[in-house]
């Protein structure tokens, strides 16, 4: 079993993507700070709206992530949610497939 990726080097590959890393420090934790809250917000918003919730509050996280420590706890905290779903997901389809053999 492959070993999950921590947010923290998800985090560089989206900001370098995103080319923030050639901003002044307080240029880009201001635009993260602003676009990065309100793509989480957006995301909240929808979860109760007709939207793409479940892909915007990720994003959002993940901006936020990249200035800010709390946003980092909580991305990976996610990730770590997202990797025991799915390694209970992968047992259950294995278990089922040996009861039908």
């Amino acid at each position: 079993m492959a070993k999950h990726k921590n947010v923290h080097a998800m985090m560089d590959k989206f900001r370098h993507m995103l080319r923030l890393d050639k901003l002044p420090p307080m240029v880009r934790k201001i635009l993260v700070t602003v676009l990065g809250g309100a793509v989480f917000l957006a995301g909240i918003v929808m979860l109760v709206t007709p939207g793409p919730a479940f892909v915007l509050i990720p994003v959002g996280l993940l901006l936020l992530s990249s200035e800010f420590k709390w946003a980092e706890r909580w991305t990976q905290k996610a990730l770590d949610a997202v990797h025991k779903v799915r390694v209970r997901w992968r047992a259950r389809r294995r278990r089922r497939a040996q009861a039908r053999a």
